[in-house]
């Protein structure tokens, strides 16, 4: 009996929420509330205190997974559909972008065009240096094929000419 009423002398401590000697096992103290700890901020020891019944436990919603299940699957949906519709045009802007770059890489010079490009490279030598791609084309075809790029530009405006 003693050893009983030493015990509950002390855990007389007002403060404590625990059952056992502190001194003894400080290492398996459980608060019995969570939200008796004074450190935490209430805000955010439940979003949901609605669902709180009188003692503690949860309310169920027994339903409310199936409409919250049935609205989230609607906007994933939507969200789906929406990039899919954002994927698509952007594949078509793509393809856009390509078609047009390859149309003017395509397209012949302008007469003022082909000037400027000769005229820039008329100040252009390779001096002791030859690329490697040079020795892949003789050069009378190099020549060839710039006189018939130079005569099929002369049929599509015959009224102006290359100046060499």
């Amino acid at each position: 009996m003693n050893a009983t009423t030493n015990f509950i002398e002390d855990n007389n401590d007002p403060e404590s929420d625990c059952d056992t000697n502190t001194d003894v096992a400080p290492e398996y103290y459980q608060p019995i509330s969570p939200l008796a700890d004074d450190d935490s901020d209430p805000e955010q020891a439940n979003s949901d205190e609605d669902s709180r019944a009188e003692n503690g436990i949860r309310c169920l919603h027994l339903n409310g997974d199936v409409e919250q299940q049935s609205s989230s699957s609607s906007s994933e949906e939507e969200e789906d559909e929406e990039e899919e519709r954002v994927r698509e045009a952007s594949e078509s802007a793509i393809l856009r972008a390509f078609r047009e770059d390859e149309n003017r890489r395509n397209a012949p010079l302008s007469q003022e065009n082909a000037t400027r490009v000769i005229e820039a490279m008329r100040g252009i030598s390779f001096s002791d240096y030859t690329p490697d791609w040079a020795g892949r084309v003789p050069q009378d075809q190099w020549i060839h094929r710039l006189r018939a790029l130079r005569s099929q530009q002369q049929i599509l405006s015959p009224n102006t000419s290359l100046h060499n």
